[in-house]
This record gives structure tokens, sequence and C-alpha cells, in this order.
């Protein structure tokens, strides 16, 4: 099993969580775990020490080329507020892929009372180490507890704002 780009790893670099469990991070094909400031296969990611980051240097950025400006804005047109920095097209979608799959291994009961917290601002229960769904301080997540939507919706909204970047 490959390790998703963006997701949680340990403080040891050698476990990956996947939502439920702790992973075995590959050590096959590519050595030991990633060391800080290498660059992903794709050159889309950097290695931080402790988590995948979108590589500042790859085309985004500052240009107004079409990358973060224009999908913080349509996030914040569905209710979320991101900094332009932090709106990286691949980035968002890859989080929110990733929570979206953990929010949907979920029973009912567990999503109601998730979207309860979430409703109230408690997404950052997601970063806690004990849940361990995002890396603590994920700005998306972060966005998600500024507004009063549930997970769910803010999850929907995420996906709009992406479709409607994506299909420009």
């Amino acid at each position: 099993m490959t390790v998703p780009d963006g997701a949680q790893l340990s403080e040891d670099g050698k476990y990956w969580w996947d939502g439920a469990d702790w992973q075995p991070v590959p050590t096959d094909g590519g050595g030991d775990a990633p060391q800080q400031g290498q660059l992903s296969d794709d050159g889309q990611w950097q290695w931080d020490g402790s988590q995948w980051q979108p590589a500042d240097g790859a085309g985004g950025g500052n240009g107004g080329g079409g990358g973060g400006g224009d999908l913080a804005g349509a996030l914040a047109g569905v209710g979320i507020q991101i900094s332009a920095d932090a709106a990286d097209a691949g980035y968002i979608q890859q989080v929110a892929e990733h929570v979206n799959s953990w929010y949907s291994g979920l029973d009912e009961n567990s999503r109601t009372i998730v979207d309860t917290l979430t409703a109230q601002g408690a997404d950052t229960l997601l970063a806690d180490p004990e849940v361990g769904v995002v890396a603590e301080g994920d700005p998306l997540i972060t966005a998600f507890a500024s507004n009063t939507m549930t997970l769910n919706e803010s999850l929907q909204a995420t996906n709009q704002a992406l479709e409607q970047t994506t299909a420009v």
C-alpha cells in the first residue's frame, strides 16, 4: 500500500494515518522515509519533516496565474474563508477527498455527532492527535472551523468551489 500525498505521518515518519489505523510507511523502492525538503516524484509536494506540503515554487503563488487566488475566491463564495497562499487546488482536493473518505466510513450516528460538533466550530478536532484525520493546523480544516456549516456541508461546498475553478 502506498502512502497518499498529504497523509499524516507519525513523528518518526515510519507510520501514516489512514483515517482509522496507523499503517507502516513502505520502505521498498524508495528506501527510507522522505528527507525534509524532498520533492515528491511529480514535483507538486515537498516534505516538511512531518507531512507533505504544496511545493511553493511549482507554478502557483503570487503570479495570479489562476491558482490559489481563484480557489480562495470560489471558497469564499461558498462560505469558506482561506488565504490565497493556502488555497492550492491539488492540496485542497486531496485533503477534502481524504476527510470525505474518513467521514463516509463513519456510521450514521457518528456522522450525526461529527456534524453537530462541526456546526459549532469543532472541526479542529479532526487534527487532534487522538483523532488524527489531518495534521494539526491544516488550513482547510481551520477554515471549516470558522464557519457554521457541518463537516458534510463544508466538504460539499469545497467540492463545489473546486469544480468552479477547474471548469474554467
